[in-house]
Order: C-alpha cells, then structure tokens, then sequence
C-alpha cells in the first residue's frame, strides 16, 4: 500500500500493530459469539456480543485512521491526527476491559488484546513525541 509521496504504509510498525490488533478483535469476537457475523453481534441483545461488536468496529475504524495519519504530508496536521488517534486507542481498552467484566469463555484471549492496546498505547506516545 503506497500512495503518491512513496511512504509504504507496510513498513510502518504502528500501523501493522493496528492491523495485528483488528485481527486480534476479530479472532476474539468469533471465539467469545460462536462465529456470529457482525450484524448478529450488533442486534444481539447479549453483553458479550456487543461489546465484541464494538471491538471489532472501533479497531476496524482505528486502522484507516493511522493509514490518514502516516500519509498525511503538513505536519500540523499529522500531529493533529496522531493526537486523535488516543480518543480510539483508549476506547477500545476501555471496551476490552468492558468485555472481560461480562464473565465470558476465552478472558485469557481478551487479557492478551489488553495487553497489546497497552502496547499500542506505548507505540503511540512515542509516535506522537516523535512528531514534536
């Protein structure tokens, strides 16, 4: 993926940790809803699987905003976007953690997505100090 300025988006190990995170929510959501599909997860009227749901969407939504924030060439702007990307981060923690509370099959899988927003968290500070 490589848009006109040649900056390969592959390459950029923030934006793979957003893409290992989806898969992660995803692989996550199918454990913990039995295989359900999005929108069975969305009308569901269990906990667990809307939380899941919002995982899935909220990590979904993450990747094409760090993909906005890598490509981006004013680096105000690039700032401004890097900055915003914490709304999403601590979302889907705080998600995660919702998940957990419900008292689902496969905690261990939800504590290691945990344990990787943490990571992502990290990734993006030091993303975000070096743009200052």
């Amino acid at each position: 993926m490589q848009n006109n300025t040649g900056h390969n988006l592959n390459e950029s190990t923030f934006y793979q940790k957003s893409l290992d995170i989806f898969r992660l929510t995803r692989s996550i959501a199918a454990y913990v809803t039995n295989d359900k599909t999005i929108s069975k997860m969305y009308l569901s009227k269990s906990a667990s699987d809307r939380y899941a749901n919002i995982l899935v969407m909220d990590s979904l939504g993450l990747v094409p905003k760090i993909a906005e924030t890598e490509i981006q060439e004013n680096p105000k702007l690039k700032l401004k976007y890097a900055k915003s990307l914490q709304y999403f981060i601590d979302n889907l923690y705080s998600n995660c953690v919702k998940l957990e509370n419900t008292k689902i099959q496969g905690n261990d899988f939800v504590r290691l997505l945990r344990k990787e927003l943490i990571l992502l968290k990290r990734m993006h500070k030091r993303y975000v100090k070096s743009l200052l």
